[in-house]
């Protein structure tokens, strides 16, 4: 799967309920600029959040101002000094120079100096001539690139027009503030092009520097990696599905494996999902999916809905490693899910025993394959089948299904050539519901996709 049906398909499962999914999508596909920003001030929490909206305003009113490279200089030889950097920052947003605070900065840069000392005594006494000040310094303390630079900001009348109060709330606010982020800073903000993204996520990072988020956020946007990892945050760590879709990405890419997860089959999954939700339907202690495919049904039902267990069967013999993948929590906690590859024709629907395989990968991402027999705990509750359009002998299979059972049905009008296997479409719902006859309707219900119809029969056989 590549990165843009990722994200889609994660936008698709949990953009309704996790908004910022969507900004993921969009920051993957384009980078949009404000939907960087608003991740990051997820990432980086309420404590930076503040920060983070500096950044982001500064970046969007950059101008190309010459005199701001000349802030810079002082900002750069007192970095480490909150202290003076309050000071300056006094000094940039006031029109009137306080000597004491101008003083600060001045010794920050040059050091504690017991002539500079008198020398504000001095000035405290009488009115404040900058050239002449700053002639009497360089005197005392040699000639000083970022004295010079800080003449020139107390010197002027309308020194840069930017917003220097989210500057210095930035600056003082990041934790990392080496001069390759100070000079990332001053790029960004006197750029009139687009920011360059390397040098934005230099300054992100150094906010919080043990923020491993940051990183990640970096990794998606500029080379489209780890987008389930940061799903997996972004959707608070509530579900498995993201974790697990990112190692199927990496074990079973293919053109099977995106089929499974098309926006078509996802819609009709979480349409099974939301009916059942709304119409307080009991799924019972053991759901049944015939034709599982993927196991992607199985992962949004253990996501959303009240299940117990769940079988999924399938005849391709390639489909049961990537379901347990899937599914794996619910594989490990007592197999409450398996992936059984089976011809559902065979199936009794109680008193059953399958041959199961189990996998277990090593380093190089291989796997070791072990069958065995495992006895079924209990009777099914619940048939699901959102596939009847490419079961062989449908009418064979529907009536091996135990009357009385709670069953789930999906077929559809797709009737295209591209439509591989698909040998049983309908036309419509009313005749879907015809075929089926069921003895008691809970629900039936039309889905209307990008390219066909889906026809949803929930009720007792």
């Amino acid at each position: 799967m590549q990165p843009h049906e990722i994200v889609d398909r994660l936008s698709i499962l949990y953009g309704n309920k996790h908004p910022v999914i969507n900004s993921l999508e969009r920051v993957t596909n384009t980078e949009v600029l404000s939907d960087i920003f608003v991740l990051s001030s997820y990432l980086l929490g309420k404590e930076h959040r503040e920060t983070v909206s500096a950044l982001k305003n500064l970046v969007y009113e950059r101008k190309p101002e010459d005199n701001i490279f000349v802030l810079f200089k002082v900002i750069n030889a007192i970095r480490e000094d909150d202290e003076a950097l309050h000071a300056l920052r006094n000094i940039c947003s006031s029109s009137e120079i306080n000597v004491p605070v101008l003083f600060k900065v001045i010794t920050s840069i040059s050091g504690e100096n017991e002539v500079l000392n008198a020398l504000q005594n001095v000035c405290k006494s009488s009115e404040l001539n900058i050239p002449v000040l700053f002639r009497v310094v360089t005197a005392i303390t040699g000639e000083d690139e970022a004295i010079n630079a800080l003449q020139n900001v107390c010197d002027s009348t309308n020194f840069v027009k930017m917003q220097t109060e989210l500057l210095f709330k930035l600056i003082i606010n990041l934790q990392d503030t080496n001069e390759d982020v100070l000079s990332a800073i001053k790029n960004l903000v006197t750029s009139a092009a687009e920011p360059d993204m390397f040098l934005l996520f230099k300054v992100l990072q150094a906010i919080d520097v043990d923020n491993e988020w940051i990183g990640t956020l970096k990794s998606v946007t500029l080379y489209k990696n780890n987008i389930p990892k940061l799903a997996h945050k972004l959707t608070e760590e509530k579900y498995t599905l993201p974790v697990n879709m990112g190692k199927m990405v990496k074990r079973f890419e293919g053109k099977a494996l995106t089929d499974s997860f098309s926006r078509g089959q996802l819609r009709s999954k979480l349409w099974v999902s939301d009916t059942v939700n709304d119409l307080d339907i009991s799924l019972g202690d053991m759901v049944y999916v015939c034709a599982g495919w993927y196991g992607v049904l199985p992962a949004i039902l253990f996501e959303r809905n009240k299940v117990e267990n769940i079988l999924s069967f399938d005849s391709d013999a390639s489909t049961d490693n990537p379901a347990d993948t899937l599914n794996k929590e619910q594989t490990i906690d007592g197999l409450r899910f398996k992936a059984v590859v089976q011809d559902i024709h065979t199936l009794k629907y109680k008193d059953e025993s399958f041959d199961v395989n189990h996998y277990q990968y090593t380093e190089m991402t291989e796997f070791d394959k072990t069958t065995q027999s495992m006895p079924v705990k209990m009777d099914a509750t619940c048939v699901i089948n959102t596939s009847c359009e490419h079961i062989v002998d449908f009418d064979k299979w529907w009536a091996g299904i135990p009357d009385g059972m709670l069953v789930i049905m999906q077929n559809n009008d797709f009737d295209d050539e591209d439509h591989e296997h698909a040998e049983d479409t309908v036309t419509s719902l009313e005749e879907f519901s015809k075929r089926l006859n069921v003895s008691e309707t809970l629900y039936e219900g039309t889905l209307a996709l990008d390219e066909y119809n889906r026809y949803m029969v929930i009720g007792r056989k």
